[in-house]
């Protein structure tokens, strides 16, 4: 049988139990050293795998003497890449200019504003390009690797002042700049195949940038019957009309929400989302975004997707590592709570790195998103005053 090429990121896939019809089959390249690896056809731990070609390289010389069915990743950053391989090896799926289309973030407004609003943006190449977008729209503007996800390396600049310390920073030659939108960042999060549709509505507690300013984030469902989340999936099939679509995908789409009514295209990616997304959608849907789209991309068989609304929708709240050595708070004593996790990863004093970084994170479960926002507000009091009675209190999270 042929084989199936995998690019992993995540560092705890379990592909073995994800594909188990094609486990012998597999030619996994990872990021992160995985488990469970012993059944794969081939395995290796690559550091820096997402950063060097050497995966790319090894599937290209493979391809000489094994027939490949299938190339896949999990990963954003690798989409372009398993493109490429597919269209030097004829094998279907996401194409080389689709895959840009959804990384590029200049790119990806061009197309997306053909078909819905965008924020007002521009590529940059130099800081002049920045002082004339500044003079045309104002402050404050958001200014954002056009490759880059997680909110890393994003700048706010709101003043004369905060441009000129950034103009002391090293310029980097894949920026662009955009205005800033006030007001809730929603998202939708999917997986469509030909006769597969998964829509998953959602609203960010907090903008996800705040986790770099150390203000807690999360997210929490709409129940599908709430107006936003039937206003939401009309946009998100608007937005998806104006792009070269692959057969099958999983996206993470964000949008601003001005004013209630009104929405704006902010970044949509082909991939599942990350965080806890991908875990309040399975409590809510019994449906894991990742084997899904996995699976579908293999051409192996997945349930049907549900067709009936669910009785109950869930959120999670990530307390943002607060920089100082301290204890996790133990599980929150509330019955809706429904799973509660300490990062085990985290050093001591560590502070937040990108949109995903935590201490700890609740997931609760509620009626609908009126429910869930109460509870969320809740359960971070909760955990935010266990924090704060530790003082000082050395004793962080250790691995």
């Amino acid at each position: 049988m042929s084989a199936i090429a995998i690019i992993n990121y995540g560092a705890k896939n379990d592909y073995a139990r994800m594909l188990p019809e094609r486990a012998s089959d597999l030619v996994v390249f990872s990021h992160h050293d995985l488990k469970s690896t012993e059944e794969f056809a081939y395995y290796e731990y690559v550091p820096d795998c997402e950063l060097v070609p050497y995966a790319e390289l090894s599937i290209l010389e493979r391809a000489t003497a094994t027939d490949f069915s299938h190339v896949i990743t999990d990963n954003e950053y690798d989409l372009e890449r398993a493109a490429r391989i597919r269209a030097r090896l004829g094998l279907s799926g996401q194409s080389e200019a689709s895959a840009a289309s959804f990384r590029d973030k200049v790119l990806m407004k061009q197309v997306a504003s053909k078909t819905v609003r965008v924020p007002r943006f521009r590529g940059l190449n130099h800081i002049g390009d920045l002082m004339e977008f500044i003079g045309e729209v104002g402050y404050p503007v958001v200014v954002k690797p056009r490759k880059q996800g997680g909110s890393r390396d994003i700048t706010v600049l709101r003043s004369s002042s905060e441009l000129e310390r950034f103009s002391r920073l090293r310029w980097r030659e894949d920026l662009m700049v955009e205005e800033f939108v006030p007001g809730p960042i929603l998202h939708v999060d999917a997986v469509l195949a030909e006769d597969y549709r998964l829509i998953s509505s959602s609203r960010y507690l907090r903008t996800p940038l705040g986790v770099l300013g150390g203000i807690n984030n999360g997210s929490l469902q709409f129940h599908p019957d709430e107006p936003t989340a039937k206003e939401l999936e009309v946009f998100f099939d608007q937005v998806l009309s104006a792009f070269e679509l692959p057969p099958v995908s999983a996206y993470h789409l964000e949008v601003f929400q001005p004013r209630p009514g009104e929405l704006l295209l902010c970044e949509i990616a082909s991939r599942a989302g990350g965080a806890r997304i991908p875990m309040i959608t399975r409590a809510t849907y019994d449906v894991d975004l990742v084997s899904t789209w996995l699976r579908l991309s293999c051409g192996l068989p997945v349930r049907p997707a549900p067709t009936t609304a669910p009785d109950q929708v869930h959120g999670a709240v990530a307390m943002v590592p607060p920089g100082r050595a301290v204890r996790p708070p133990s599980r929150p004593p509330f019955d809706w709570v429904t799973d509660y996790q300490v990062n085990e990863q985290l050093s001591a004093g560590a502070t937040a790195q990108n949109s995903t970084s935590h201490l700890c994170y609740a997931v609760v479960r509620g009626a609908d998103s009126v429910e869930l926002e109460r509870r969320l507000l809740q359960v971070e009091r909760w955990l935010q005053d266990e924090i704060d009675a530790q003082g000082s209190t050395t004793g962080a999270a250790e691995e």
